[in-house]
């Protein structure tokens, strides 16, 4: 009994082994895109969840500033109050933004 088990066990090694070996194996047949694509596809993707933070953002404080100027300060809503929380709001963010960027670049 102790013969098969040590048996089993190098079989199963060997298969582990033989495993690894197959992915390496794999992953030398891969057609891996170029750095130039890859930084492409990078900047799509930023650019993609960049529209959508703005997106997001801006339902976020139209809700935000619709409620507390409706809930709290007591004032009608009114697309002129909404819009001009909002653009101070983006026009403090982008100066913001802008101050980083240029110091980074």
């Amino acid at each position: 009994m102790a013969k098969d088990k040590g048996r089993k066990d190098t079989a199963e090694k060997r298969g582990l082994v033989h495993k690894i070996k197959g992915v390496g194996s794999e992953l030398k047949k891969v057609s891996w895109p170029s750095f130039k694509t890859t930084l492409k596809n990078t900047g799509v993707v930023l650019l993609v969840v960049a529209v959508f933070l703005v997106i997001i953002l801006a339902f976020d404080l139209i809700l935000r500033f619709g409620i507390f100027n409706f809930l709290i300060m007591g004032q009608n809503i009114t697309i002129i109050n909404i819009a001009n929380s909002v653009s101070n709001f983006f026009s403090s963010t982008a100066n913001f933004a802008l101050n980083i960027f240029s110091r980074l670049f």
